[in-house]
Formats: structure tokens, C-alpha cells, sequence
């Protein structure tokens, strides 16, 4: 494991590099799901990275254990030259889950890119949204594109309700398609929601009962405004997701 870069690095030089954050509770949730996603996108971007998934498994659970690890975040990161195993404090807690997230749109309008659907360690635009949104007293931003279609917050996927149905960003779309919204898919079959995967408008988000976010890190999150539009703290259908979590 490598604790420091040169400055030939590709990830010195250019950015390029591959990171996954997984919560460790009592060990770490839905590590094989992570690791697929990082492999499946260093085939697909055709990264020049030496290890195999069995390899960077073994050394995470191994990080884990020998340094008893316990409700954390513990971030890999993977590299021309290497790999890093850090961890960091989980920030989130009752009262940040209790007042939800206040959300505003990012000032970074997203083209089409495949980059966006790969967790690469190329993450200014993301900073530099979040910065901005809690220089102006939000948690989050918003990402749209050129035709302002909401794509998804600097560090997580976004949900919508109306009624008794599930609106969501499809997977075609330039975003990062996270493993917790995997699983809140999957949630939502084994509970007869329906989710819409398709495109949604800036202009029509007032239409909505309810919207709530989703990461690996805070699991599910309510979203209290984007912007100047309120939404209601409590949502029957998000409740059920939550219970099932």
C-alpha cells in the first residue's frame, strides 16, 4: 500500500485514478458490490491498474481487522502506481437526518460524458459544487444539464415521490448510478413501489410530494428544499424504504 504519489503519477498528473467509500459498521457493507463497480470501470476505461479484486479485497478486510475498525468511512483508492486504504469519521448523525439536506443548483452545467458514470478520483467539479452550496448555506448541490435535466447531487443519487410512485434520473443519463440506489431498487421491487427511471425537469420539481437522496455513507437522506421550493419532512413511501434499510 502506497502513502504518498510522485509526481509522474498519472494521478499527479492528470487525475486519473479510481476511489470507492465503503461504511464499515461491524465490517464493511456491500464491499463486493463496490469492488465489481471499481473493476467493471477500470475494464471499461481500460485504466492501467496492476491489482485483481481478490488482492484489494483481502487487503481492505485485512485493514479492517488489523486496525479494528468499527463505524467509519474507509476509502480505496486504486492507481498507476498503487493503491491507498484511508478511513475517515462519518458526519452525519440523528439531528443532520432529522432536519434533512437543503439542496441548490450547482452553477456547473454537465455535458455528456462517460466519465460521469465512474467514480474517478477526477472529482473537482464535485468539490467545487459542494463548496458552493455551503458557502450559501445548503448541504448539497444539484447537477442538470445543458436542457437543465437533474442529474444527480455532488455525492449522491436523487428520488422523487408523487403519490405512491418513485421517480428517478435513468442510468443512461451522465451520473454516477450508486450501490446504495441499487439496493433502494431493488427495496422498492420487494415492496411494490414503482420506480420511473427517466428524465426530470428543473422546472417541474415543485410537482413532487417528496424527495429524499441516497449514498453509501448516509444510507438514505431527506431533502427539506432545493432552492426556494420547500418539501414536507414526513413521506409514507419513504418511510417504507427507510424501514427496509
Amino acid at each position: 500500500m502506497k502513502n504518498n504519489v510522485s509526481f509522474n503519477s498519472e494521478l499527479s498528473k492528470f487525475g486519473i485514478g479510481l476511489f470507492e467509500t465503503i461504511k464499515v459498521e461491524k465490517g464493511p457493507l456491500d464491499l463486493d458490490l463496490h469492488m465489481n463497480r471499481m473493476f467493471k470501470s477500470i475494464e471499461t476505461l481500460n485504466m492501467n491498474i496492476k491489482y485483481h479484486k481478490d488482492f484489494l479485497t483481502k487487503s481492505i478486510l485485512n485493514y479492517i481487522d488489523d486496525n479494528k475498525i468499527e463505524n467509519k468511512a474507509l476509502r480505496l483508492t486504486v492507481f498507476d502506481e498503487g493503491y491507498n486504504i484511508s478511513i475517515r469519521y462519518i458526519t452525519y448523525n440523528e439531528e443532520t437526518y432529522k432536519k434533512g439536506f437543503k439542496l441548490t443548483v450547482s452553477p456547473i452545467k454537465r455535458g455528456d460524458s462517460i466519465i460521469y458514470k465512474h467514480k474517478t478520483t477526477n472529482y473537482y467539479e464535485n468539490i467545487y459544487t459542494k463548496k458552493y452550496a455551503n458557502e450559501n448555506n445548503f448541504d448539497d448541490g444539484l447537477f442538470v444539464n445543458y436542457e437543465d435535466t437533474i442529474l444527480e447531487c455532488s455525492m449522491s443519487n436523487i428520488f422523487f415521490i408523487k403519490g405512491n410512485k418513485i421517480y428517478t434520473p435513468h442510468s443512461d443519463l451522465p451520473i454516477l448510478n450508486g450501490i446504495m440506489k441499487r439496493k433502494i431498487l431493488d427495496i422498492c421491487k420487494n415492496l411494490n413501489v414503482d420506480v420511473i427511471e427517466g428524465e426530470i425537469k428543473l422546472q417541474n420539481i415543485n410537482n413532487y410530494d417528496f424527495v429524499f437522496i441516497s449514498n453509501s455513507l448516509m444510507k438514505v437522506m431527506k431533502v427539506s428544499q432545493i432552492d426556494k421550493i420547500t418539501y414536507p419532512s414526513n413521506n409514507e413511501v419513504f418511510e417504507k424504504i427507510i424501514s427496509c434499510i
